[in-house]
């Protein structure tokens, strides 16, 4: 495979995600305005439910595919791939089709624990929709993973970001045009999913029976097996489970114990805040393997020096989105819908915890890269007990904001075990003070020039437009002038993605 470098592969995988996030927020948009308040309630429950179990049913094998073809790469060992693909597949397979089963018979009562009474029958004809599509859903991240590190990041970004988002947005707009209800909308969010699994399983095809035939060129030393693959994925996959219990919970837990229409307003508020985690995905997928082979080489140093040059392109690319809903968070939501505006003090507070979340860098990516999934996955477990806790206690007193703080404070115990963590476990050094003139920027900028913009001209749909070609046109020519001191050029000339490992 061509040897590529990190900011360009990292700036393949952010044009990707970048389209992703348009295309999910095009999505919310188009629900939230012919759908309201409450049918974009019952439509996010579904796919969050959805989402918990097809991400629980990967049982981890992203990062697991990712870290073992890598290692094999690092020490140039070949012919064990096809199998590190297949220790993968067929528990997932086996799982996900007893998870399709339980699903479909058990739809009736798992409607009744997640929804109240007016809402109970359209989520339980939601559910037994999603039964069908649990299988391939669950394979098709398995078969993307392997897209990453068979045919490299552009193919990836293509399939996963591109293809899938853009298809779900097409055919939902279609059909909810027509059809303006929240079980129509998210059948047709589901039908893509096979379409692209057959495609992905294609384009894996030749690498795949290629490096089978090349199994009799094996070399020595310590090989992938069925056992070293799970013994690291088995906590992966649990860690996953509890990821994606943190991810949604919040979002089930306001509909369980709110109205559809307060449940709609918060969903949609977090997705337009987890919208700005595409740079953060982004530089995962460019950087992930070359930081597993660095780990796996105990290069401490030149992993430590990496993670800096990266977080640093993450603050410089991911707040100004985060500092843009905080200081015009009304105008955002406007294009939502006006029933949605209400939602802005809250967006604000989880905003500025993911500007944190940011600053903090890859953390969870080294834990995982350097096979201390299991740490990953305690303080997972501690992160989802804080978070169901807090939002229990919380929601029903404070409704959305309640939701809000408790995430503001699972963020910030998230990754203070991550920074000890890392630090101090295993010796990969945090620079904080590379990071404060990265910092400075979008938010003299953005924040400051956002608030401005709001105070002078309020909240609307043309004020949104005109600040963020302004401030967008300022920034721009403030990273030109600065350029050498952010060191923007070295990043793009001297840091490689390790070719083999890509």
């Amino acid at each position: 495979m061509e040897r590529e470098r990190l900011a360009r592969s990292g700036l393949v995988s952010l044009l990707g995600s970048a389209f992703a996030a348009l295309a999910a927020l095009g999505l919310t948009s188009i629900v939230g305005n012919l759908l309201g308040a409450s049918g974009a309630g019952v439509f996010f429950q579904a796919v969050g439910v959805f989402t918990i179990l097809t991400l629980v049913l990967g049982l981890g094998t992203n990062s697991g595919i990712v870290r073992f073809i890598a290692t094999e790469r690092a020490f140039d060992r070949v012919g064990a791939e096809w199998r590190i693909l297949l220790y993968a597949v067929i528990p997932v397979a086996a799982v996900a089709a007893c998870a399709s089963l339980l699903l479909w018979f058990g739809a009736d009562r798992l409607a009744g624990w997640l929804a109240g009474p007016g809402e109970r029958s359209t989520l339980e004809q939601l559910l037994r929709a999603m039964s069908l599509f649990v299988l391939p859903g669950a394979l098709l991240g398995v078969f993307q993973a392997a897209a990453r590190m068979l045919r490299g990041v552009t193919a990836f970004t293509l399939l996963q970001s591109v293809c899938v988002p853009a298809s779900r947005l097409v055919v939902v707009s279609v059909v909810a045009w027509g059809l303006l209800s929240a079980p129509a909308a998210f059948e047709a969010w589901l039908w893509p999913l096979p379409v692209w699994l057959l495609v992905t399983v294609l384009v894996i095809a030749t690498p795949v029976v290629r490096d089978f035939r090349r199994r009799v060129e094996s070399r020595g030393g310590e090989r992938a097996t069925p056992v070293s693959f799970w013994r690291f994925n088995l906590p992966r996959a649990l860690g996953l489970t509890l990821e994606a219990a943190l991810e949604w919970a919040d979002v089930l837990i306001v509909a369980a114990l709110t109205t559809p229409s307060v449940a709609g307003v918060y969903a949609v508020v977090t997705r337009v805040v987890k919208a700005g985690g595409i740079v953060d995905k982004s530089m995962r997928v460019a950087v992930a393997p070359t930081t597993s082979a660095l780990l796996a080489r105990s290069e401490l140093e030149e992993s430590s020096r990496l993670h800096t040059r990266v977080v640093r392109v993450m603050i410089l690319l991911n707040w100004p989105f985060f500092l843009l809903l905080i200081s015009m968070g009304g105008s955002v939501l406007l294009v939502f819908g006006p029933d949605f505006v209400q939602g802005w003090g809250p967006m604000a507070l989880i905003a500025a915890s993911m500007m944190l979340q940011t600053a903090s860098g890859m953390l969870q990516s080294i834990l995982l890269q350097g096979g201390r999934s299991a740490w990953q996955m305690y303080n997972k477990a501690l992160a989802v007990a804080v978070s169901i806790g807090g939002n229990l206690a919380l929601v029903p007193v404070l409704g959305i904001w309640g939701a809000a703080i408790t995430w503001v404070v699972v963020v910030i115990v998230d990754n203070l075990l991550a920074v000890w963590q890392v630090h101090r476990g295993m010796g990969v050094r945090l620079m904080p003070r590379r990071l404060l003139l990265p910092a400075a920027v979008p938010t003299v900028v953005f924040g400051l020039g956002g608030l401005a913009f709001t105070w002078w001209a309020g909240v609307g749909l043309a004020v949104l437009i005109v600040a963020v070609v302004v401030l967008s046109a300022i920034y721009a020519v403030t990273l030109w002038l600065l350029r050498g001191v952010l060191d923007l050029t070295g990043l793009w000339r001297r840091v490689p993605v390790i070719g083999r490992y890509a």
